[in-house]
């Protein structure tokens, strides 16, 4: 049965039957006195607002006693929160916002109806609502928080219309599995899928520039991500700890990978990489243990501090030229290593770079190189000789090589150049040298 409502009048109209429904269907005006009513029914599961108009007047007050305000045709903050009986809701066909925190807590809905209208969906607005499996969102933006905590959440449909996904939007819903994001998406907030440990694959939008900050952070299960051709770039820990992720292809219209983008996605193996890319960010793929193989873009310039630290499944490496300094721990424990092609712009190669690069059995310095930093070298126990190709010995900080048999080891130089090497700091310390 639908009750026609004038606009205050929903608590006379209920009068004793007001605990007695479960089941409630409105149409007509209601406002803040009207809320307060709902608010009030004390077993109501299921409540049907499609032919409702919500109107400015009247109050009501949460669950911490604040007085919130009502606006012509939005659903208000708090409308609902903490409503533990309520399953089931249809929102108003003339609603054009749902407020913060609007559902936040119903820990017993199960469904709720957007309407074509709505243009936002407030902060926090159904965060918590932990018996939510799905939900279809029209249009607009969806705000931060807005599902957040949504465990049971297991199907999200996002229509053409919807143009932003706020940070945290969907942290931690775990049971989502597939997510297409649409071309009308221009933004994604930081932590937006984070800890969407279901997730296994995500398509995201054509017109997404950038993937935010811990975007896809800890998303255990994703094995499959289409990046558009319209992205620019990558941001700080988007996928960190992806470790069911095995391959990614980064399209040629990136151009940044920021700081622990890939960090401990220990499935990868393959990557490929956008040749547009001037800059990858400190650690961003440090500790994908079963990365075999990737191709730097030559537009790179620098190889950046843990940059490729415990990839201990990559083989081969060729540095880019144009890369003038190799950072500290860039290579770092890289044990699989067993070619790397430095190229003659390279100048510094800094603490730890390729300490602990067992793999290796030979490495050639370019004449570039002009400063070796501690221990980059280090514990690379099987290198059987060196190429240094500097006509003045590159300037070797302590343990530059340490753990290199330096007795067995041998140091091929210039012609002409021996005696500056077997009296240069660090080189003297090798037995053979072979001019070349």
């Amino acid at each position: 049965m639908k009750t026609n409502v004038t606009a205050g009048n929903l608590s006379t109209l209920l009068e004793a039957q007001i605990n007695i429904n479960t089941v409630l269907t409105l149409s007509g005006e209601i406002n803040g006195d009207d809320i307060a009513t709902i608010r009030s029914i004390a077993n109501l599961t299921v409540l049907n607002l499609t032919d409702v108009n919500i109107v400015e007047g009247g109050s009501f007050y949460n669950e911490e006693k604040v007085y919130i305000s009502i606006k012509q045709n939005e659903i208000p903050e708090y409308m609902f929160s903490g409503l533990d009986t309520i399953t089931s809701v249809t929102l108003p066909n003339s609603a054009t916002v749902i407020g913060d925190r609007a559902f936040s807590g119903c820990t017993e809905l199960t469904s709720v109806t957007v309407p074509d209208n709505i243009a936002t969906i407030g902060l926090y607005a159904f965060e918590n609502c932990t018996t939510l499996t799905s939900i279809t969102i029209p249009n607009g933006i969806i705000g931060s928080h807005a599902f957040s905590g949504c465990t049971e959440l297991a199907s999200l449909i996002l229509n053409d219309g919807v143009t932003a996904i706020g940070e945290s939007a969907l942290q931690g819903c775990t049971k989502l599995t597939s997510v297409i994001i649409p071309d009308s998406v221009i933004s994604i907030g930081d932590q937006a899928f984070k800890d969407c440990t279901g997730l296994m694959s995500i398509k995201i939008s054509g017109g997404l520039t950038s993937i935010g900050n811990q975007t896809f952070r800890d998303c255990t299960g994703l094995a499959s991500i289409t990046i558009p051709n319209s992205l620019v770039s990558i941001g700080e820990n988007a996928f960190r700890n992806c470790s069911g992720l095995t391959s990614i292809i980064i399209p040629d219209s990136v151009i940044k990978i920021d700081d622990w983008a890939f960090y401990d996605c220990t499935g990868l193996t393959s990557v490929t990489m956008s040749n547009n890319i001037k800059s990858i960010g400190e650690a961003a793929f440090m500790g994908c243990s079963k990365l075999i193989s990737i191709v730097l873009s030559n537009s790179i310039t620098s190889i950046s501090e843990n940059t490729f630290n415990d990839c201990s499944e990559l083989t081969s490496i060729t540095i880019p030229d144009g890369v003038t300094t190799i950072r500290e721990n860039a290579f770092y424990r890289c044990i699989g290593l067993t070619s790397v092609i430095i190229p003659d712009s390279v100048t510094t190669i800094s603490d730890n770079a390729f300490n602990g690069c067992t793999g290796l059995t030979s490495i050639t310095i370019p004449g570039s190189v002009a400063s070796i930093g501690y221990q980059a070298f280090s514990y690379c126990t099987e290198i059987k000789e060196i190429h240094c190709k500097a006509l003045t010995p590159p300037k070797a900080a302590s343990g530059s090589y340490n753990g290199v048999k330096n007795e067995s080891c041998k140091l091929y130089v210039p012609k002409g150049t021996v005696e500056a090497y077997k009296n240069a700091s660090i080189w003297n310390n090798f037995m053979e040298f072979i001019e070349e």
